[in-house]
């Protein structure tokens, strides 16, 4: 009887434990085990706990869940809805005002100020520690925007794509202007940076590539075209046409992917996404090969802005998909290139309520389903945005006790 009424005594001790009371560091070391989405979870439990999450520990800064960014560049507040969560939230950017959201890099925004004269001004703003880069300004001539690195490092380097000839511009941290570099041919479509280099794609599928340590060599000797740059020729597994395919490269995991997003062309002049085809490049037969099944991954694809995350570090049931928003069919064209196109569906008597722009695609079934909102598809589409995981908790927790 008294070894029995012993057992009861410690397990009631067990169960009164104050778990608010754990050490910070075993909290760290176990939210470090956790998805983001249960991270988040977790910081309903108690303040203590919402403290820990919140933080911007080091090694969390890739942890994040990616947003969209609504376009527009005469507001000071932007507007960020998360598909994932289904919630929307507001950003308060001054910095923005009168700024395009060109796209973006991680957590980074890359604003454009078109200045007039045919010239632009870009600056790199992350809008959740507010540090702020400002690079040179540039002629309005190109069409897309990578950066090799986060712009807090030393030695990252950004590369812009010409929207009318194959030219290229490299700019490093230091440099007072950006380095051309022209080839000969038609403008790529399309430009990303994966395990130490750029590549970018022509419209007949094949590959140049570019180290960025070639770049940095080159600019130090004031001469871009000293810049290496090697041309494959890729074998495509399947026959394609360039009409009515916009093409996006995308990094996932070391993989250099190629999505093909088709275009049915109808009578009355509005384009609706039909079908995606995804290929990944081997490298050791430069051919693309088709992509059946992404695995836990899932892509979210935008101008300047196309990111592969995996769905099991999120801690979401979602696999194997790609969302898309309304991004112009011509690769070539930029917002404040269009500004004049807005309500050109009410002008020709269209119906502009449709959501076949907007979307989730299954790669297993190959259907798509909407997004919990309705675009707008006279106006130019969102960005993509990684929020920081202590943000998006912070930010929970305002609107929970505001309410």
């Amino acid at each position: 009887m008294g070894r029995s009424r012993n057992r009861r005594r410690k397990q009631q001790k067990l169960v009164n434990l104050d778990w608010t009371e754990l050490p910070r560091g075993i909290l760290e070391i176990i939210f470090e085990r956790l998805t983001v989405t249960d991270c988040i979870s977790v910081s309903d439990v108690c303040k203590a706990w919402r403290h820990v999450v919140a933080q911007e520990l080091a090694g969390w800064q890739s942890r994040g869940v990616p947003w969209l960014m609504m376009s527009g560049k005469d507001r000071e507040v932007r507007t960020c809805i998360s598909i994932l969560q289904k919630q929307h939230w507001d950003i308060v950017l001054p910095e923005a005002y009168g700024r395009y959201c060109w796209g973006s890099y991680q957590d980074w925004l890359i604003l454009v100020k078109h200045i007039g004269c045919f010239y632009l001004e870009i600056s790199l703003l992350n809008p959740f520690s507010r540090n702020k880069t400002d690079l040179p300004k540039t002629w309005n001539f190109y069409h897309k925007i990578v950066l090799s690195g986060l712009p807090i490092l030393d030695n990252y380097v950004c590369m812009l794509v010409h929207s009318q000839c194959r030219e290229l511009s490299f700019w490093v941290p230091g440099a007072e202007l950006w380095f051309k570099h022209k080839l000969d041919g038609d403008p790529f479509e399309d430009a990303v940076f994966c395990d130490g280099s750029f590549y970018l794609i022509s419209n007949d599928y094949n590959i140049w590539q570019i180290k960025s340590a070639n770049i940095f060599a080159s600019i130090r000797t004031y001469d871009a075209y000293e810049v290496k740059i090697d041309c494959h020729e890729v074998i495509m597994s399947e026959e394609q046409e360039n009409s009515g395919v916009l093409k996006y490269l995308v990094e996932s995991c070391g993989e250099l992917l190629l999505v093909c997003r088709l275009y049915n062309t109808k009578a009355e002049a509005v384009l609706e996404t039909h079908d995606f085809k995804v290929y990944s490049l081997d490298f050791s037969l430069m051919s693309w090969k088709r992509v059946h099944d992404l695995g836990d991954k899932i892509l979210f694809l935008g101008k300047c802005c196309s990111r592969s995350v995996s769905s099991t570090e999120l801690g979401v049931a979602m696999r194997n998909c790609i969302y898309f928003s309304n991004d112009h069919a011509a690769p070539w064209w930029n917002e404040w290139d269009s500004d004049h196109l807005y309500g050109i569906s009410a002008r020709l008597n269209l119906n502009n309520a449709g959501r076949k722009d907007w979307g989730v695609f299954s790669l297993g079934n190959g259907t798509h389903e909407d997004f919990c909102f309705r675009g707008n598809r006279d106006r130019w589409g969102p960005i993509w945005l990684t929020c920081p995981q202590w943000w998006c908790c912070r930010k929970l927790a305002v609107n929970r006790y505001s309410n």
